[in-house]
């Protein structure tokens, strides 16, 4: 004899909910295994590898031998280690301050209709798609002391620069070359964000009297915030790893002004077979990248959608 069947049936139905609920998250488990042991081969092991040999001398050739945290108090105490720093950090500021500023003005002038707006956006949007080896070939070419642009500036009677073989011109080539090369995924970002800003908030604007200036400044960029805060990180996840533009352009050159850390890895790792250094390099730049992301998380957090 039952005296509270209600309650029976309650338990009964908390207990089918609380198995389905485990049979669900098996399944999803078992769904996300094969990526989750994908990921482990690929990507967790060779991290953790790269972090065990850091610690050692390794040059491929002979067997390991440890020296604890040497790597990383010499490269602190390394000068060249330093220039790479340095030179990273003029590679993304020259690079991407103006590619961001750049990307928002065609973004805005993209935005509104004008004949042919479609054809202006593939093109804006062609060097993206582009390999970067094929783009700093030509631009290796474009930038030749007797290339085509030093024949452009010679019918203004202006002298020939050497733009690749002069430590003051070669970062600035290679800042005209990743923003030509940049600037049209920046744009179709920023372009995507203007299109996802209702048009009621400019009537209301323009309806008590304000200016276009004005406008912008207190609707559009405000609004435009989170879109923003993804551009920032995103060029300089892009700055530190950048690698392929100093390798086909400059090789590091001119006296190491355009040797950033992905360069000196390569170098210090496969040119003087000092793969445990290369290694502590490269743990150095997997930190800047992680706290790059986490800073990434915290600004879209903090942002107001």
């Amino acid at each position: 004899m039952t005296i509270f069947p209600g309650r029976r049936l309650k338990t009964n139905g908390v207990r089918r909910k609380s198995h389905l609920k485990r049979k669900e998250a098996w399944a999803g488990f078992l769904f996300a295994l094969p990526a989750v042991l994908m990921f482990a081969a690929f990507s967790g092991y060779p991290i953790l590898r790269t972090l065990y040999l850091s610690f050692f001398d390794y040059n491929m050739l002979t067997p390991p031998k440890f020296k604890g945290l040497e790597n990383y108090v010499s490269l602190f105490q390394d000068p060249l280690f330093w220039q790479s720093v340095r030179a990273t950090a003029v590679y993304i500021l020259g690079t991407y301050v103006p590619t961001i500023i750049l990307a928002l003005c065609l973004a805005l002038l993209l935005n509104r209709k004008f004949r042919l707006r479609g054809l202006f956006r593939t093109l804006y949007f062609t060097p993206v798609v582009m390999s970067m080896v094929v783009v700093a070939v030509i631009w290796k070419l474009l930038f030749f002391y007797q290339g085509p642009l030093n024949m452009l500036l010679g019918y203004f009677s202006i002298q020939p620069i050497q733009w690749l073989s002069s430590t003051t011109f070669a970062p600035v080539a290679l800042a005209v070359m990743t923003t030509w090369k940049s600037v049209g995924y920046f744009t179709v970002l920023y372009l995507a964000g203007l299109q996802g800003i209702p048009t009621e908030y400019r009537e209301a604007g323009m309806i008590d009297g304000a200016t276009g200036w004005q406008l912008f400044r207190f609707i559009t960029l405000p609004l435009l915030k989170p879109i923003t805060v993804f551009v920032v990180a995103m060029s300089l996840l892009f700055g530190v790893q950048e690698f392929t533009a100093q390798y086909v352009m400059t090789g590091g050159g001119p006296n190491g002004v355009t040797r950033v850390l992905a360069l000196l890895v390569y170098e210090t790792g496969f040119g003087f077979m000092k793969m445990g250094r290369a290694t502590a390099i490269s743990i150095i730049l997997f930190v800047i990248l992680v706290a790059i992301t986490m800073l990434q998380r915290r600004w879209l957090t903090a942002t107001d959608y």
